[in-house]
């Protein structure tokens, strides 16, 4: 990022590790170019911002305990995730905001996440800097091309998809809104709220940029000029990283293993699902790697050619499989997608069934099925329907061609780089 001077930037996120780490790949490249930066995340992922040299700031809350809720309580129902997400972030709001004021007091560029959306841009304007929404799905911007990521794509054209858009954006807005003036009725001395940040002002609407690929999701032509799809932000495994001697053994030990795995999600039903996932494995006589957490991997009895796995990094682990089944995350998304194997995704909650659909309709797997629907007669299925189809190989090869020529964190740091030399404070 050719910045004649350094900055001090500010970012700032809140989820799980697969909505972290791409700032943590940001962040890593901002400070690559000389920046200083400082990022803002839940408490548990100190040790990730650390074995990548970046300076960290924990966030109060659990992850976890907002992934079970979104996935036991709310599934893919929008409204019950909005309900789910506004009862966990209600305790802890009124301590984040005042962390943001206070780790930002001397930032000088801000970018933030979807729940901090409103924080970040209020804080920016406040001390007259830009700031950025960094975002892992379409939110923001309305378009024809697809309906918003918690709604079904059903055929009614562009008019229902922009109404979709439309209503999503409302209710965060004018929600999130209702939630901070309840917060700040009990703490009068937090800042009003800026105005909304993608209305155009004397700022000018702050500028969006969208962590995944355009090969992936292309940029609709209906966007304005502020939004960008820079690829996505991809994370190298640290330095003093390597594979366990059992997983490396067990690779080489046999034919390349289907992988199933739900990132950082939880539920309840957790050993039910892992069960069921290990009974298909068994039918279709294939070697598996499982995934998920560890006190539920390794609670259950794993047959001869299976191997219980509590975390790889995905872009050395899935290059090496003969399928993916995943959570349907973002990231995870990108991952296997960059992989060149053919994968289908489970999807639990949130924006999940959005990625799903798109990687079917790319044609690098069967269409998935919601998790409270998946049986073992289904992923059984689904691995058959995968093993018989060569056109899943072949695309998914295909895609993943043309992802390998991407530098998402590169092109986010050029459109950073423009806005910010142009950037005028309003008057």
């Amino acid at each position: 990022m050719p910045m004649s001077d350094s900055k001090r930037f500010v970012l700032m996120t809140y989820g799980s590790r697969g909505d972290v780490e791409p700032f943590v790949a940001l962040a890593r490249g901002l400070r690559q170019a000389g920046h200083d930066v400082r990022l803002m995340a839940p408490a548990p992922f100190a040790h990730l911002a650390f074995a990548h040299g970046v300076n960290f700031e924990p966030l109060e809350g659990n992850p976890e305990e907002l992934a079970l809720a979104l996935t036991d309580r709310a599934g893919l129902n929008g409204p019950r995730m909005v309900k789910r997400m506004i009862e966990h972030v209600l305790p802890l709001a009124e301590r984040v905001a005042r962390a943001a004021l206070r780790t930002a007091r001397e930032a000088e560029v801000i970018v933030h996440s979807f729940l901090l959306t409103d924080a970040g841009h209020t804080i920016a304007v406040r001390q007259g800097i830009p700031d950025f929404s960094a975002q892992l799905f379409p939110v923001f911007a309305t378009t024809g091309d697809f309906p918003a990521p918690v709604f079904p794509d059903w055929r009614w054209g562009g008019t229902y998809r922009r109404f979709t858009h439309r209503l999503s954006t409302a209710v965060f807005r004018f929600g999130g809104r209702l939630l901070y003036r309840r917060i700040r009725s009990g703490a009068p001395d937090l800042p009003d709220l800026a105005p909304w940040p993608f209305n155009h002002s004397s700022r000018g609407p702050t500028p969006l940029l969208f962590a995944y690929s355009p090969a992936v999701l292309p940029r609709p032509y209906d966007w304005p000029p502020h939004t960008h799809v820079t690829g996505y932000w991809k994370l190298p495994p640290p330095s003093n990283w390597s594979p366990p001697d059992d997983l490396r053994r067990f690779l080489d030990e046999g034919q390349p293993p289907v992988f199933f795995g739900v990132g950082s999600m939880r539920t309840q039903r957790m050993r039910q699902l892992l069960e069921g996932v290990l009974q298909a494995i068994r039918s279709t006589d294939h070697r598996a790697i499982i995934g998920g957490p560890g006190r539920e991997v390794h609670s259950l009895t794993m047959p001869q050619g299976v191997y219980a796995l509590e975390w790889a990094p995905y872009d050395w682990l899935f290059p090496q499989m003969a399928m993916i089944v995943h959570h349907g995350g973002a990231g995870t998304t990108g991952a296997a997608l960059r992989s060149g194997v053919p994968s289908v995704a489970i999807p639990f909650t949130a924006d999940q069934a959005f990625w799903a659909r798109r990687a079917h309709q790319l044609g690098v797997g069967p269409a998935g099925v919601p998790v409270n629907r998946l049986t073992t007669p289904v992923l059984d299925r689904l691995i058959r329907e995968t093993k018989a189809d060569p056109s899943f190989v072949s695309r998914a090869q295909s895609v993943a061609e043309q992802l390998r020529h991407e530098d998402g964190v590169a092109t986010a740091l050029s459109v950073i780089d423009a806005h910010v030399r142009a950037f005028r404070p309003a008057a």
